[in-house]
């Protein structure tokens, strides 16, 4: 309760703050959709990323913003859920339709009832298909150390590949 709580009230906060730049995105993992991997998870598997981000500070060509984002992934072990809040630089445009973020965020992972510190450094492009709406890509690398603990894996980063679409309020 005290997690939907926190997560309420700063979206409220996010919300009151920017009510016109507010941008929110929803993307997919693209490789556990396509061929799923090598742990058990088949093709069409979903892992949903959404952020909810505002920008904090304008510059003429790019922004620093901040984020708060979701991931939710429906795996064979355990489902996989990671909260995080974040900061970007955002180019608008490096070239014509195109721009590009850079972001880090620290968060937490949720999985078969514990609970894990992590962050993650993420590259993002996007292309803005009109005023409101980007197609987006984006790189992550993840700390996971739920997969050290529970799995005894030894490389604890994570590289995932996302697309999907990007909405400004």
């Amino acid at each position: 309760m005290r997690k939907i709580l926190l997560v309420c009230s700063f979206m409220f906060t996010l919300y009151s703050y920017g009510q016109h730049n507010l941008e929110i995105s929803l993307q997919q993992d693209i490789r556990l959709f396509l061929v799923g991997d090598q742990k058990g998870n088949d093709p069409l598997t979903i892992n949903f990323l959404s952020k909810v981000e505002i920008p904090v500070y304008n510059l003429k060509k790019n922004h620093l913003s901040t984020y708060f984002s979701v991931e939710y992934a429906d795996l064979v072990g355990k489902n996989y859920q990671r909260y995080a809040l974040g900061a970007g630089y955002v180019v608008k445009s490096i070239y014509r339709r195109i721009g590009a973020g850079a972001y880090l965020d620290f968060g937490k992972i949720y999985r078969k009832k514990q609970g894990y510190f992590s962050y993650s450094l993420s590259g993002e492009l996007n292309y803005k298909i009109n005023n409101r709406l980007k197609f987006i890509v984006t790189q992550q690398l993840t700390h996971r150390k739920d997969l050290k603990v529970l799995y005894n894996v030894k490389n604890e980063y994570i590289i995932s590949g996302f697309a999907g679409l990007k909405y400004s309020m």
